[in-house]
């Protein structure tokens, strides 16, 4: 008699614990937001627990697979994780579908459609006429068919996840728009990124229509002599780099002075004291040793580490016969350029700290 009850229980228990299961183990993993264009596609997953798995995005037209990706995917318990693909085929129908599935091993845990236009169905309202990143930030200038408003997010990605992305809400797009997006921090030298602009154009009666566009570019250091800081003279050369990538810049300022008559050469290389980034200033400066009156051509370069030259300045100088007298006065009249070029590194450091 207890044997027949026990089974009972069991057969009665057993199913209700097994929905349970299956429908914790449903809801622990939600897509909670997914989209794509042909250009591109995004899907933000969240999980009530921890989830080491595998997104994978397919692109399929009259129930076939035209192309799939697949992305590790781990996302911490309580936490939203989104991840992008760029889709590498070029489009040769009107309509597709795209599809996002998250998987645990082999097992589905949610998944999702989304309804693919290409051509006139999705042409928004504005031309992109320029979208270029570079190591300091991304430019993209739109040009608008007819006046309207946009929501538009410039992301930077690193293989497929978002590690930056700055939004630029209802932008009125009635002429001609340039968005300039700065990079706030460090970049990895010669790595390469891709930036991806969404844009949302406002509609009255519909929901935004979204498109999305991709640019690439390699992070590099990138400095650039400023020509109306460099100061060459018969007692030495003072010059002013200036940073131009979020790469950081630790490298040297060379000098080079050859003489036009006895081709005979000088070379001073000194250590910039500042590591540059986007609008960061340094000033240095050499002084010549045993330069006799002549012509000389003037070369200046800013080097890395790998002496790879960054940047490069050319000018002439000419340093005039002198008789004793006036050498002597000059001398005795004169400071030394080690002075001089003091008077320049803080003028060029006031000057940097009234710009910000």
């Amino acid at each position: 008699m207890y044997s027949n009850k026990r089974k009972i229980t069991i057969r009665i228990v057993l199913p209700f614990v097994m929905l349970l299961m299956f429908t914790g183990s449903a809801s622990a993993v939600a897509i909670t937001d997914f989209f794509s264009d042909f250009t591109s596609s995004d899907v933000t997953v969240s999980s009530s627990q921890d989830l080491r798995g595998r997104a994978v995005f397919e692109l399929s037209y009259s129930g076939s697979t035209v192309e799939s990706h697949e992305v590790p995917i781990t996302v911490g318990a309580g936490e939203a994780v989104t991840k992008v693909i760029i889709w590498e085929k070029k489009p040769q129908q009107d309509y597709y579908t795209a599809r996002v599935s998250i998987y645990n091993d082999s097992q589905v845990l949610a998944s999702r459609a989304y309804q693919v236009s290409y051509g006139t169905v999705s042409l928004p309202s504005f031309h992109v006429v320029d979208f270029s990143p570079t190591n300091s930030g991304a430019k993209l200038l739109l040009r608008p068919f007819n006046p309207s408003v946009a929501d538009i997010k410039i992301q930077l990605l690193d293989n497929n996840d978002i590690i930056y992305e700055k939004a630029n809400d209802d932008t009125s797009l009635t002429a001609n728009t340039e968005i300039i997006t700065p990079w706030t921090f460090l970049l990895t030298n010669n790595k390469n990124y891709t930036v991806r602009a969404k844009i949302f154009t406002h509609r009255l009666y519909a929901a935004p229509l979204i498109n999305t566009y991709i640019s690439n570019f390699t992070a590099t250091e990138d400095v650039g002599i400023l020509p109306d800081d460099v100061k060459v003279d018969e007692y030495g050369a003072s010059v002013t780099i200036r940073g131009k990538s979020q790469v950081p810049f630790d490298g040297y300022l060379v000098v080079e002075n050859r003489n036009r008559a006895t081709n005979g050469t000088q070379t001073y290389s000194v250590q910039l004291e500042d590591i540059l980034v986007s609008g960061k200033e340094t000033t240095a400066g050499v002084v010549w040793k045993g330069l006799v009156p002549g012509i000389y051509d003037v070369v200046i370069r800013a080097e890395d580490n790998k002496n790879i030259t960054a940047d490069k300045y050319e000018t002439v100088l000419r340093i005039p016969e002198y008789t004793n007298a006036t050498a002597t006065a000059t001398a005795k009249g004169t400071p030394g350029f080690t002075a001089y070029l003091l008077i320049a590194v803080l003028l060029a450091a006031a000057r940097r700290q009234k710009g910000g």
